[in-house]
């Protein structure tokens, strides 16, 4: 074979290598790919099947954990039931009642420590039976059976246990204490036993049954609870109802329609609405009237829980000892008016005739009379004034036993006030030759809210002792005044003097009614002794405390303090006292310190002198003094005396005399500035330095004297007694007044009508028209349109009298017998200021 057909054949063999070889490389990659494809889904279900594996591993792990929660649960839980069980019982055996569980047949299954305690010693515990229970009580007597055997006592009890519903039993223990047993049927057929200790609640209600008043509970719907046997028998007619359950309102009705209640008749729904009303009120307290005449106390009260509490109180004896009261009472208030009329009508009586004794005695003392007949006259005016204290002593302290004194606060000036008192006690202070002082302190107010005249009578009483047990040295007033609250102010007033003193041992009485110290130094005093027991009283009416120190043979001091508003006016201008420089001269050291401490806030300096002589030589070395104040009494040279040896030694400083007894020293003639009554008020002295004062700046400039007004004051009063007629008139003589007389208060108006009078005094009792009408009579007739003045005139001074007097339209009321002096100061505060003034007559 040639090589062409060779090489051909090559070819084709060749070529047939190479399409057999795409072949098989077409198949492998075929074959490839079935392969490729079956690893695919060998590997999906391979990853399914571990997933499958995975969830299926999962699964098994969740059971056995849960497995393990359930086992652990479960011991949690019985770990839970014991100890709920354990304190369960811990707790039952805490209480103080007992606790017992007994199976179907009655026998224990278990029981707390108070309920075996009780059987302490005896074999009692689980599995005991119910009846053996109770034959060991009954046997050893550990309770009272009430009369009953053991044997029956054990098969009641028993009994009881047959019942639907079994009741509970109240059982008294050996040792007095109480229990109640109640035993409950279980579902299942146990039962529960609970011995709950009452014997508090058993005192209790024996406490109530004990007790002598009806006792009564309801609860908040108003029903009954529980009422003792007094309260059943008080309402015997209600006793079948009081059961609990029934309501108040039940019981009401049922006892109104038996006629239990006697204030209900006739108005029985309105009864019952009250009744009702008052039941419901948080506390009420009434009293009731029953059937059977006996009076009851009704007191309820509500309960914390909405209840109701009564009480039911028999207070029939109480009534009939009120009803005895009421008449004694009734008896002693009459009893007690008819003194009042007798002290009344005895002062009344007493005090008129007295009017006329003691004011014609005080006008013959100021006429001319010889030696003797002026003793008389001094002795029958003293005598008059002296039963006066007396009677005015024994009204003072029956008003103040029958608790009939009132105080009757008003402003007024208490220096002025002591000064007064001092006054009316100078002429007996002069008499026995002893100084009568006031130091009133400088910064304390002297106007104040008080009963001027219950403080007048104080000070009369404690400064009219002091001068009259004391025979030389002084008497001297002191008032200070320690710092109060806002507008009050506390005032203490002490009276010392220098005469006989108080032992300590009677210091003590010295208060009490009636006493008096009883010595051969005082025996020659008089008095009643009611003098400082009134004084005490009085003080005491105003809240106020009195005290006594006091040294035997060296005198005593007597002292109140009391609390009184302050009544200070604003002061109007005053003159200025341009004085520098004063001589005082004094033999007293009090006296000298006391006007010292009154001059130096003005900015006077002041110069001591304790006699005549020694200011005579002071005046020799300095004689630049603005004034001399000199005293009037004074060993070796009097006052009038220094004066003259004074202006003949040829000073021509203003002399000042301050005197005890200045119209003595009026009548002397000696060259003086001005004449001051002793004891010294404090605004007579500043008002002479400030006229001082004006007439060294301006005395050339002096007018003419002021003229008079064109007609006298009209003064009309009213007395039907001749001889008090005669006694105002003579009293009023010398005063520049234009008088009348009524005989009653008929004439007393028509004057009125007819004359038109400037101020009217009228007496209370006279015949056909009395005081009160005659006055009330003028107030009708003048209808607001004018105002007269009425003073009322009365021997009446029990209290009361004062505002009934006041009441009937008049304006001031004096009590007989009347003073010059008062009647004086009633005419200069009324008088007009259209008429003359009231003074001395032309």
């Amino acid at each position: 074979m040639d090589m062409t057909e060779r090489l051909a054949k090559e070819r084709r063999a060749r070529l047939a290598a190479e399409r057999l070889l795409e072949q098989k490389s077409r198949e492998l990659f075929a074959a490839n790919e079935k392969l490729a494809m079956h690893a695919r889904v060998l590997s999906d279900q391979i990853v399914v099947q571990r997933s499958v594996m995975r969830e299926a591993q999962s699964e098994a792990e969740a059971l056995k954990g849960q497995n393990a929660q359930f086992v652990t649960a479960l011991e949690q839980a019985h770990t839970l039931a014991v100890m709920a069980e354990r304190r369960l019982w811990d707790s039952i055996d805490t209480i103080r009642d007992g606790f017992a569980v007994f199976d179907s047949g009655l026998n224990m299954v278990a029981a707390n420590r108070a309920y075996l305690g009780a059987f302490a010693g005896l074999n009692v515990g689980p599995g005991i039976s119910y009846q053996a229970i109770l034959q060991l009580a009954a046997e050893r007597a550990l309770v009272r059976l009430e009369g009953d055997s053991p044997e029956d006592w054990v098969a009641r009890m028993l009994a009881r246990l047959e019942d639907e519903v079994v009741e509970p039993v109240v059982l008294q223990l050996a040792n007095g204490n109480y229990l109640r047993l109640m035993d409950r049927r279980a579902r299942d057929g146990d039962m529960v036993t609970l011995a709950i200790d009452i014997t508090e609640q058993m005192r209790i209600w024996a406490a109530i049954e004990a007790i002598p008043d009806g006792f009564v509970l309801f609860d908040r719907e108003d029903r009954l609870l529980t009422c003792n046997q007094q309260y059943r028998d008080i309402y015997p007619e209600s006793a079948d109802i009081l059961r609990p359950g029934v309501t108040f309102e039940d019981i009401l009705r049922q006892g109104l329609a038996r006629g239990k209640y006697a204030e209900a008749v006739g108005r029985e729904a309105e009864w019952m609405s009250e009744r009702m009303a008052a039941h419901r009120a948080p506390s009420s307290i009434s009293e009731q009237k029953i059937s059977n005449g006996r009076w009851l106390r009704v007191l309820e009260q509500s309960t914390p829980d909405g209840g109701r509490v009564g009480l039911r109180v028999d207070i029939t004896d109480w009534k009939d000892q009120q009803a005895a009261l009421e008449a004694s009472r009734l008896q002693a208030e009459a009893a007690n008016r008819a003194k009042s009329a007798f002290l009344a009508n005895m002062s009344h009586e007493i005090r008129t005739p007295m009017n006329g004794v003691v004011g014609m005695a005080e006008l013959l003392c100021d006429t001319q009379l010889s030696e003797e007949q002026r003793l008389f006259a001094e002795t029958i005016r003293s005598s008059g004034e002296a039963l006066l204290v007396i009677i005015n002593d024994i009204l003072d302290y029956s008003k103040i036993e029958a608790e009939r004194l009132t105080l009757h606060p008003e402003p007024f000036d208490l220096e002025r006030t002591i000064h007064e008192v001092a006054m009316l006690l100078q002429p007996r202070a002069r008499a026995k030759g002893i100084d009568l002082m006031i130091d009133y302190d400088m910064f304390l107010p002297t106007r104040f809210v008080g009963d001027p005249g219950r403080i007048r009578q104080v000070l009369t009483n404690l400064m009219g002792n002091a001068v009259k047990f004391t025979d030389q040295g002084h008497v001297l007033v002191r008032v200070v005044g320690p710092e109060g609250g806002e507008g009050v102010q506390q005032v203490h007033v002490t009276i010392e003097d220098t005469g006989i003193g108080i032992s300590q041992t009677n210091l003590e009485h010295v208060f009490g009614e009636f006493n008096q110290v009883e010595d051969q130094q005082n025996r020659k005093f008089e008095g009643t002794g009611l003098g400082l027991a009134i004084t005490k009283r009085l003080i005491e009416r105003m809240e106020g405390s009195v005290w006594v120190d006091s040294v035997l043979g060296k005198g005593s001091c007597f002292g109140f303090r009391i609390r009184l508003p302050v009544s200070e006016k604003v002061p109007g201008a005053r003159l200025p006292i341009t004085l520098r420089r004063a001589l005082v001269v004094d033999d007293q050291f009090i006296n000298r310190t006391i006007l010292e401490r009154q001059l130096t806030p003005y900015g006077i300096s002041v110069t001591l002198c304790r006699s005549g002589a020694e200011a005579l030589a002071t005046l020799a070395r300095d004689s630049g003094f603005d004034v001399v104040l000199t005293d009037h009494d004074m060993p070796e040279m009097d006052g009038l005396t220094l004066a003259r040896n004074i202006r003949a030694a040829g000073h021509h400083t203003p002399l000042v005399l301050l005197s005890s007894n200045p119209f003595v020293a009026r009548d002397a003639g000696a060259d003086l500035a001005a004449i001051l009554q002793k004891p010294l008020l404090r605004a007579d002295l500043y008002r002479h330095l400030q006229a001082l004062s004006v007439t060294v700046a301006a005395a050339p400039l002096a007018g003419p004297p002021m003229a008079l007004g064109p007609r006298q004051m009209r003064v009309l009063a009213a007395e039907d007694n001749r001889t008090n007629q005669l006694v105002f008139a003579k009293m009023v003589k010398d005063i520049d007044i234009d008088l009348r007389f009524a005989n009653n208060g008929r004439e007393a108006v028509e004057q009125f009508q007819s004359w038109k009078p400037d101020l009217i005094f009228m007496d209370i009792s006279m015949p056909e028209m009395d005081g009160r009408e005659a006055a009330r009579a003028i107030r009708l007739i003048e209808d607001g349109r004018s105002h007269v003045p009425i003073v009322a005139l009365t021997a009446h001074a029990m209290d009361g009298d004062g505002t009934e007097i006041l009441a009937s339209g008049m304006d001031k009321y004096m009590t007989k017998p009347l003073r010059k002096s008062a009647i004086l100061d009633v005419l200069e505060a009324y008088c007009p200021e259209e008429v003359r003034p009231v003074g001395a007559a032309a």
